[in-house]
């Protein structure tokens, strides 16, 4: 019995997904002119590249002629937009059609983040609670309640890059964490806190499941019933490992604030506010999973991107001293001149940061130079679609790549170039260039909820480093020039080797 079992599994595995693909296959380029793009092999497709693949895409638009392109995995096509314009149309403009996520079996399903915030189907109800949520939670008035405690580990990060500058990078990983498990859970991070690692492993499973083409069962669905113990269903073992593993992202920091509630010993966050609206009562069952996630997700999308935009902004910094000296020197005089009552009058304080409209371009370069996501999350075409006569069918990944689209010459004059400038005009004369961040943030429903948090937390910690430390090269080391990025779901530039100092002039 068990063998039938097994040989009825590996034909409806092999000979059904082979029809549906065959059908429609010969049914979708039947129906028009599919955006261009590389053919690949006639069965299996293109193989999508796993290094730098926005490079890749970004060479399609001169190849091509074409704002968009595609390629297909077996049945399954993808759509990359290269183009401002064709982003804005499509996932702004479009919203209703484009706003769905595409199914990713091995993450989804295998590893059971199907409800996850980032991820989860618009069409599902529980999309539009956590987007009301959470930009209730990140929105400007939530956000100026969390400023003590961006200030409070600011200070922090600058004791620890005083005493050990060169592990400026477990510096900058635990303040991103320390924020936001903080903001999230009131939970205070120790030195070489779990929830550090935690961090760092759970952005790397996403990855590692959300790979596009290296999971078989992405494209034929029905081998997600295949038995785990069967021969060759190693990656179903490492899909529920997976699973296991990234669940103490969000149950254990429940849990743990759960039990703080209830001992009546908690500091007020994001969760016990959700939890206990009225100050007595638990929500349901129900309402609490919703939180669980959201609290989550709130967790899961900001450090490792926190993490990547101040990783990018050191290593910019040692490379362009004259840009750094604007920036310190903008600091210094806002924080001379309008003391904000922090305990610490040397430092920059929230009310230091409306001021600062330097350091502002300089974020807003450091996202555009070095977008902390290379590709955007993927949409879904709900229905077919027709784009500049190009067929989009219905079902269909849709992925901005956000590099290409920041290296637009026609929209930022010499893109290779860091240049801070073109986001600042002193005299209010000379026009500035498009803010980035109408595009770093994603797009239409999709659109990243907590910018405003985001903004100001990146914005405290750069004015928090600039305004104690000098960043440089060693001595005799050459500019690092063309920078190297890494490649996943979050993206830096490559780290290499800088100096930091306190400044000798710091207020």
């Amino acid at each position: 019995m068990e063998s039938f079992v097994h040989l009825f599994y590996a034909l409806s595995i092999l000979v059904l997904p082979a029809i549906r693909w065959y059908f429609n296959y010969v049914f979708q380029a039947g129906r028009g002119n599919l955006p261009p793009g590389p053919q690949g092999h006639w069965l299996f497709g293109f193989k999508a590249p796993r290094m730098h693949p926005w490079r890749v895409y970004a060479s399609w638009e001169k190849l091509y002629n074409s704002s968009i392109s595609s390629f297909r995995i077996l049945h399954r096509r993808t759509v990359i937009i290269n183009d401002a314009h064709a982003a804005v149309e499509l996932l702004n403009n479009r919203a209703s059609n484009y706003s769905d996520r595409p199914i990713s079996w091995m993450y989804h399903e295998i590893c059971d983040r199907k409800k996850s915030v980032f991820n989860i189907s618009s069409l599902d109800p529980r999309h539009a609670q956590y987007r009301r949520i959470l930009q209730s939670g990140l929105g400007r008035t939530s956000t100026e309640s969390y400023l003590p405690i961006m200030l409070a580990q600011m200070q922090i990060l600058v004791a620890g890059l005083t005493e050990t500058p060169k592990e400026y990078q477990k510096h900058l990983r635990r303040n991103a964490v320390a924020v936001i498990m903080k903001v999230a859970y009131g939970y205070d991070v120790v030195e070489s806190d779990p929830f550090i690692a935690v961090a760092e492993e759970a952005a790397k499973i996403s990855g590692w499941a959300l790979q596009p083409g290296r999971w078989l069962v992405d494209y034929f669905p029905l081998l997600r019933f295949i038995p785990s113990s069967m021969p060759g269903a190693g990656w179903k073992r490492q899909g529920e490992s997976w699973k296991r593993r990234l669940y103490s992202l969000s149950d254990v920091p429940h849990l743990w604030v759960k039990s703080q509630i209830m001992s009546g010993l908690y500091d007020e966050s994001f969760s016990s506010r959700l939890l206990r609206p009225d100050g007595t009562e638990f929500v349901g069952a129900e309402q609490e999973d919703i939180i669980k996630w959201c609290a989550g997700g709130l967790y899961a999308g900001a450090v490792d991107t926190t993490l990547s935009a101040l990783m990018s902004f050191v290593h910019l910094m040692a490379v362009y001293p004259e840009y750094q000296r604007l920036a310190q020197q903008e600091i210094d005089q806002v924080v001379e001149a309008a003391k904000c009552g922090a305990d610490d009058l040397s430092l920059p304080n929230a009310c230091h940061l409306r001021h600062l409209p330097y350091l502002t371009a300089v974020l807003k370069e450091t996202l555009r130079f070095a977008p902390v996501s290379n590709l955007a999350l993927p949409h879904k075409a709900i229905e077919a679609d027709i784009y500049n006569g190009h067929y989009i069918p219905a079902g269909a990944t849709v992925m901005p790549n956000i590099w290409a689209i920041m290296r637009d010459s026609e929209i930022y004059s010499d893109p290779e170039r860091f240049n801070p400038g073109r986001f600042h005009s002193p005299d209010s004369q000379t026009p500035v260039q498009t803010d980035p961040r109408i595009y770093a943030f994603g797009f239409g429903r999709r659109r990243c909820p907590g910018i405003h948090f985001a903004e100001t937390s990146m914005m405290m910690t750069m004015a928090g480093i600039l305004s104690k430390f000098d960043i440089s090269l060693p001595a005799g080391n050459v500019s690092p020039l063309p920078f190297e990025f890494t490649t996943g779901l979050t993206s830096h530039i490559k780290p290499f080797d800088i100096v930091i100092t306190p400044r000798q002039t710091a207020n």
